[in-house]
């Protein structure tokens, strides 16, 4: 009996899935009791044809946003438990079973964050502040939580109708906060991930706290475009 999906938004993401994918097959939990579901924005590269050959359900939209995604991904669930996860982010072996222990506690949890890349010093601590950051969001009764580390109850997450869906950067920390009128959320050591840093290259680690810290206070936020238009002087891709 399926207990957990797995959401899985992806957007041209050939580079990225498959070893995201292979992770998530790759659990202690017994694959009997997690799907994993691949909701697709459309891809024009060959994210779709690897997805379907390592995932269970593969379904398409025509809209592109991350909420939208996870919400579509969402509706083809057939766990009471769901858990989004990003294309370019690898679970840890134990994090299902981390993600099963969580739930059974609390309507929501997320759990430790490290960069996946090596290569820069300042992305790899800007990661661990994040940890720190979400557990001290917890015990301060203001949840902060990251998209593709986010698990939740099913009925709760259609009660509360799931991510907005505009293009915005905090629909995830949106959700979380929304989240804290349905009971409490948690942090499970075991739901650890590597996530990449390419969106914090694109958008560069100061426009991304300083839009968190504006939605918090003013809930107003910059979308992905206006990020990258604002910064990519100062910070370069690489």
């Amino acid at each position: 009996m399926v207990l957990i999906s797995v959401v899985v938004p992806t957007l041209n993401e050939e580079k990225f899935i498959e070893r995201t994918l292979e992770a998530l097959q790759d659990q202690t939990l017994p694959k009997h009791e997690y799907e994993i579901i691949v909701s697709d924005s459309s891809s024009n590269d060959s994210t779709v044809e690897i997805a379907k050959g390592l995932a269970d359900k593969v379904v398409i939209c025509d809209r592109v946003s991350a909420g939208f995604g996870r919400n579509f991904g969402a509706k083809h669930a057939k766990g009471k438990l769901l858990v989004f996860i990003d294309a370019d982010t690898i679970a840890n072996p134990r994090y299902l079973e981390g993600a099963k222990e969580a739930l059974s506690k609390w309507i929501a949890a997320t759990g430790p964050v490290r960069a996946l890349e090596k290569d820069d010093v300042l992305l790899r601590l800007f990661f661990r502040y994040w940890s720190f950051n979400t557990r001290l969001s917890l015990f301060l009764r203001y949840p902060i939580f990251p998209g593709f580390n986010f698990a939740v109850r099913k009925s709760v997450f259609e009660q509360a109708q799931g991510f907005i869906t505009q293009d915005i950067t905090t629909e995830d920390l949106e959700l979380s906060l929304r989240l804290c009128k349905y009971g409490k959320l948690g942090y499970n050591k075991k739901m650890l991930v590597y996530t990449s840093t390419r969106r914090l290259r694109e958008i560069s680690v100061p426009s991304y706290v300083a839009n968190g810290v504006k939605y918090i206070l003013f809930k107003k936020c910059h979308s992905w475009s206006e990020h990258r238009q604002d910064f990519s002087q100062i910070y370069p891709k690489k």
